[in-house]
């Protein structure tokens, strides 16, 4: 009867995974896992954009029968503090702005010259000049519209000032990094190479280092002269052509083919990328030893990639996640190379400056080295 055999089929089927305890500890534990840090990112409250305000505006007198002195600094300084909970204002000296601004401490700088209330008065408009970051266009979306709103209530105060027509606001922004026209797709960009560089390539060298062992191709080398470190260093060569040429690809398709602006060079985005996909050849290698069929190695996809992605800045700011997961954070490969990779293309840095960066994923593609040729020796001898 076609029902008994089908029955038998599947009951086949699930005696195979029963016994397989990888398999069940992948399906089984691994969601469990992932769900659990998204779920603990997912409910991160929204940080604080943090503005520096340096105040210089001394005021100005109106005409007689007015409100006499008026600082319109003051008045924009204080209507701006209460218009979201999410935006930080201090009041600083422009040395101090500056140098914080510099060393990414601070969001944006906006700065009230002498004349601003004496102008706005002759005018009839403000012009503010706000001196963005740049490396979160996040920050511009909302500064923008709240300076704007607390610039309109400021000066539509003033008596001397026709309060049915809406005053003209012109924010004269500048970046320190990128530029007004960089829209999301540039911020996102460099996160993207290398997300995709390093999922891509993890993938094909664990898939393909898998089928070399299934084949026996890996036990006939261990049998010959050739040392456990000299099987995964021409391994790792030979995937490692495929993978350079997958990077290049995205590369250039990424700048291209999007239209992507990138402030650096792209030859040193091209080096960010050759280290990573060297190392994500190596941790594909390492953790293949590990899968005993291609089924458990798609398991090994959401724990590695979906993990990496969550915990490596991409999505969520570091600095925001649990204190819990912020060691795990700087533990991810990927958190080097998305750092490295946003300050070369929006702020264009060059390899000296990243240089710390390019030294941790050396160490990590190192690191993967020596570990699966251990494993591997251990595998010959058992």
């Amino acid at each position: 009867m076609a029902a008994i055999r089908i029955a038998t089929l599947a009951r086949r089927v699930i005696l195979q995974l029963l016994a397989d305890r990888r398999t069940l500890a992948l399906i089984l534990i691994v969601p469990i896992l992932v769900l659990t840090i998204a779920g603990a990112l997912i409910r991160l409250e929204p940080q604080g954009v943090r503005v520096a305000v340096v105040l210089d505006d001394t005021g100005v007198t109106l005409s007689v029968g007015s409100r006499g002195a008026v600082n319109l600094g003051e008045r924009l300084v204080a209507g701006l503090s209460g218009l979201n909970a999410h935006l930080a204002i201090e009041r600083m000296e422009p040395d101090t702005a500056a140098a914080l601004l510099e060393a990414g401490e601070i969001d944006a700088i906006v700065r009230l010259p002498a004349d601003f209330s004496a102008q706005a008065v002759r005018t009839r408009s403000l012009t503010i000049p706000v001196v963005y970051e740049g490396s979160n266009p996040a920050v511009a979306r909302l500064l923008g519209p709240l300076l704007t709103r607390a610039a309109i209530q400021a000066i539509a105060s003033l008596s001397v000032i026709d309060t049915e027509s809406v005053p003209e606001i012109v924010l004269d922004a500048t970046y320190r990094y990128g530029s007004a026209e960089f829209d999301q797709l540039d911020y996102l960009a460099p996160v993207l190479i290398g997300l995709f560089v390093f999922m891509f390539v993890f993938i094909l060298t664990c898939v393909s280092f898998l089928r070399e062992r299934l084949a026996g191709t890996l036990e006939r080398l261990q049998a010959t002269a050739i040392r456990h470190y000299e099987i995964i260093l021409g391994y790792m060569l030979g995937f490692a052509v495929f993978a350079l040429v997958q990077a290049l690809v995205i590369l250039l398709f990424t700048i291209y083919g999007l239209r992507v602006h990138t402030v650096g060079s792209l030859a040193t985005v091209f080096v960010v990328e050759l280290l990573l996909a060297l190392l994500a050849v190596n941790l594909g290698v390492f953790l293949s030893t590990f899968a005993r069929n291609e089924f458990q190695v798609v398991q090994f996809v959401p724990l590695v990639v979906l993990l990496t992605a969550f915990l490596s800045g991409a999505l969520w700011p570091i600095e925001a996640m649990p204190v819990w997961l912020k060691p795990l954070a700087w533990l991810m490969p990927l958190t080097y190379a998305n750092f490295a990779l946003r300050d070369v293309m929006i702020k264009g840095f060059g390899l000296v400056d990243i240089g710390p960066y390019l030294l941790a994923l050396a160490g990590f593609a190192v690191l993967f080295v020596l570990i699966a040729s251990l494993v591997i020796r251990r595998q010959a001898v058992s």
